[in-house]
């Protein structure tokens, strides 16, 4: 918060600035001596706000706090995609097959017309903690075949005998893949869970951090709100004992005891205050609509003058106790860490790439045929299925290694690479943060002392003022000295309100270096993922 030129104060937080008018921000008035008049209050439903207050209505209203409170609730989304893969599946299929070929010496014994059906269903997963595939189905195949059963053809009428009807074969099959060297074990998969798992808290840490500050920018236009309403009193209050001095001044003139351009200057002054005032209108109104569609107030509702600024220090900073709890939970530097972890995970996924596929397969089936029905496969103990007396195994070795892959080779450079550059991240991060907390904690420190220092100051020229006019009714003091000890009394005035809002935006950057904002409103981030139907 700066003055510029005499007439602007400027404040910056968390990438929001605040432009405040020198004469607009004079807030927390005590009261220009005794000629101020009492302001009337203003009718209609008066709302109290406290900082507590204002952080929930904003958490409950403020679009951009629900939209973050919406992307916090995605940030598991990738990990719980990727997760699907370990899902168990229930699988079907059926397939049916019919063929028609002319009476020749091939197909004699096998039949002219033939039909081949199978329908199976079952249940396949891939082990999280191994990546092995495993299937486990139950089916059943119906084959028929016309052969010998043209008893009108020569060839074959002698054997007509062998001709049957349908076959049903049931059977239950066990699937069992698994990679040995690329991805032994599930090595890869596990090491990509660790990958999405790091990457969903960093957009946890990183939306959070977006609350926090979204939290201290309602704030600020709440402070702006209060500012803007309280320097309307001000204004009000200031052209009054403009007036009132002008006034006295007349009347000295007509005495003999002030001079005609002395009535010129306070007129001037008249003027120059019934601009401020109408200036400060228009802004309270603005500040008032903002607030009001950013906490979705009510139109007719007024804002209490009273605000519950911070004029103490909660707790006295320690910065290596902070230090700790900053690297703990800021979310620059937990990300750089992160960061490393994910590249460290590629660079080992990358090494794997390079090592050759060799995959191990195999299924066993319990197996039985009949002719009677489909269902008897199943439910015939001495010869279905379950009696487990007729079986097929079928086992698969696979090996595929790509020779000279550029690909490959440039992978793992790159995931080399990636480590180092994470690394100087991690570090530089981590050197941030230290010289961001110190920064912080000077600040703070500063601006409360300097806060205390403006009570003294303008305690003292408020006393100042408070004789100076005095003198000046009695005419031990010319309009010169009043206006100097009114200019005064409101820059130091403002160096107080200055200085009080200061402090407190000093005390939210304090929190927010090390990540604490939320604990500060007994917040927590997962509490605010709102409930989705």
């Amino acid at each position: 918060m700066k003055l510029e030129n005499g007439n602007f104060w400027t404040k910056t937080i968390s990438g929001k600035t605040i432009s405040v008018c020198l004469a607009s921000s004079l807030i927390l008035l005590s009261g220009f001596s005794g000629v101020f008049s009492q302001e009337n209050k203003s009718s209609g439903k008066v709302l109290k706000l406290t900082t507590e207050e204002t952080v929930k209505r904003a958490l409950d209203s403020n679009f951009k706090l629900q939209n973050l409170r919406y992307e916090l609730a995605k940030t598991d989304s990738s990990y719980l995609k990727a997760e699907s893969q370990y899902s168990w599946r229930l699988v079907a299929d059926g397939s049916f097959r019919q063929t028609v070929l002319p009476l020749n010496q091939n197909n004699v014994f096998t039949g002219t017309k033939t039909s081949d059906d199978t329908i199976k269903g079952g249940i396949e997963k891939t082990i999280r903690t191994t990546g092995t595939y495993f299937k486990l189905e139950a089916g059943n195949r119906r084959f028929d075949s016309n052969a010998f059963e043209d008893k009108s053809n020569p060839l074959t009428a002698s054997f007509a005998g062998l001709a049957l009807p349908p076959l049903y074969t049931g059977f239950i099959t066990a699937t069992v893949s698994q990679d040995l060297l690329k991805n032994s074990f599930g090595y890869k998969g596990r090491n990509q869970e660790k990958i999405l798992d790091n990457q969903k808290e960093m957009a946890k840490s990183q939306v959070s951090l977006q609350i926090s500050e979204a939290i201290v920018g309602s704030l600020v236009d709440f402070w702006d709100y209060s500012v803007k309403l309280q320097s309307l009193k001000t204004f009000r209050r200031l052209k009054e004992n403009v007036s009132n001095i002008r006034n006295l001044t007349v009347r000295k003139q007509g005495l003999g005891l002030s001079e005609g351009f002395e009535v010129n200057q306070w007129n001037a002054l008249l003027a120059q205050a019934d601009s401020q005032l109408e200036t400060a209108v228009v802004q309270k109104d603005e500040a008032k609509r903002k607030l009001a569609r950013t906490l979705k107030l009510e139109n007719d509702s007024d804002l209490s003058e009273e605000t519950d600024l911070m004029e103490e220090i909660p707790e006295k900073p320690d910065y290596n106790k902070d230090l700790e709890i900053a690297y703990k939970k800021r979310a620059d530097y937990l990300n750089a860490v992160r960061e490393k972890e994910i590249a460290e995970l590629m660079l080992k996924n990358a090494k794997s790439d390079q090592l050759p596929s060799l995959t191990l397969s195999g299924s066993a089936s319990s197996q039985a045929q009949t002719i009677t029905s489909p269902d008897k496969n199943y439910t015939d103990a001495t010869d279905g299925v379950q009696s487990a007396r007729y079986k097929d195994f079928n086992g698969k070795v696979s090996f595929s290694y790509p020779l000279f892959d550029k690909g490959v080779a440039a992978g793992r450079r790159d995931s080399e690479i990636g480590v180092r550059q994470a690394t100087l991240k991690e570090t530089e991060v981590k050197n941030e943060v230290r010289d961001d907390l110190r920064g912080r904690i000077d600040s703070l420190e500063a601006s409360y002392k300097i806060y205390k220092n403006s009570i003294v100051t303008e305690k003292e020229t408020q006393n100042y003022y408070n004789g100076v006019v005095r003198s000046f009714q009695q005419g031990r003091a010319d309009a010169v000295a009043v206006k100097n000890a009114l200019d005064t009394l409101v820059r130091d005035q403002l160096s107080l309100t200055q200085a009080k809002v200061n402090f407190n935006i000093d005390l939210m950057r304090y929190y927010i270096a090390k990540n604490m904002l939320l604990e500060r409103f007994d917040l927590d981030a997962e509490k605010l993922i709102p409930h989705l139907d």
